[in-house]
């Protein structure tokens, strides 16, 4: 064979090569939305009294919200399925249930905001009041204590107590025991008043972050909870693919949440309307799309 016939035979079978790639590659990645995302339950935090069929349903409904318009499943439940779907109980949740069980309002927005923070203001400010007098009275306690105790020892080296004497070492230490039971409580509810106070710059923080409002920084009293909040994540991660709720109102809300992260399963990203699930921030308990999320999903599925 000359050398000219082998250079296009050695083409030929380059090309033919190229296009046997390209034919699986072409055949074997599928079609955005194709085939139905599988997804799976997995951590299902008992604090949030919510079973794990209760939590199955819900996300199961915010799985259908999307494959409804056009009558079919774009996900689907099944035991080994690529989506882990988790329900963690952090400080997000913890710091909200404090709030509604103390009758705070959150509706996450901008008038919420500025209440909260006006509340927060006031709570510093009564913080700060007792802190100065508790600090006094413990103080106080202190000196009475070592006073005490300075002349217990000093009867007790003389070997002998008198009755008198006796009886009134025992009155100083009962009431010693009064004040020190006094100041426990009083430490207790100091203790109650920082969590509310954290829980706040918590719930505050993370409807500024949706509403691009100023942070609230809380570094000086107690141990702050985080600045971070985000009711839901979804993360795909070495492979591996997840979605996490971390907080939630009602259940309603609770199917939004999902609804939102199965949206970026999709690989949807935010949307500008406020109406739609994608939004960053839900401002709807409804379980339906909204117009922009439809044509978001037609165009990113090529659903004509």
């Amino acid at each position: 064979m000359s050398t000219s016939s082998k250079t296009i035979s050695w083409r030929f079978f380059f090309l033919l090569a190229i296009l046997i790639i390209l034919f699986i590659i072409f055949v074997r990645t599928p079609e955005p939305c194709r085939e139905p995302i599988t997804y799976r339950l997995g951590n299902v935090d008992e604090r949030f009294n919510l079973t794990r069929e209760e939590f199955r349903t819900a996300v199961n409904m915010a799985a259908a919200m999307w494959g409804k318009p056009f009558y079919r499943d774009l996900f689907r439940d099944e035991p080994d399925g690529a989506i882990e779907i988790n329900l963690l109980y952090d400080y997000r949740q913890e710091a909200t249930d404090r709030l509604k069980k103390l009758n705070y309002k959150i509706d996450r927005s901008r008038g919420s905001y500025e209440e909260l923070k006006s509340r927060l203001e006031n709570l510093k400010a009564e913080y700060e009041q007792k802190k100065v007098g508790l600090d006094i009275d413990l103080n106080a306690y202190n000196a009475k204590v070592n006073a005490f105790n300075t002349e217990t020892e000093s009867w007790n080296r003389r070997g002998e107590v008198p009755q008198s004497v006796h009886m009134w070492l025992m009155k100083e230490k009962d009431e010693l025991v009064i004040l020190s039971d006094n100041l426990h409580a009083r430490q207790e509810e100091m203790k109650a008043l920082v969590d509310t106070i954290n829980s706040m710059v918590v719930v505050i923080n993370e409807i500024a972050s949706s509403n691009n409002l100023d942070i609230v920084d809380q570094q000086n009293i107690g141990n702050t909870l985080g600045r971070e909040f985000c009711e839901g994540f979804y993360e795909y991660k070495n492979g591996k693919r997840s979605i996490t709720i971390y907080q939630y109102d009602n259940e309603y809300r609770l199917v939004r949440v999902l609804a939102h992260e199965f949206g970026h399963a999709l690989g949807l990203n935010h949307s500008k309307s406020a109406a739609a699930v994608m939004y960053p921030l839900i401002k709807s308990d409804s379980l339906a799309l909204a117009a922009d999320d439809i044509a978001a999903l037609k165009e990113h599925c090529k659903i004509y």
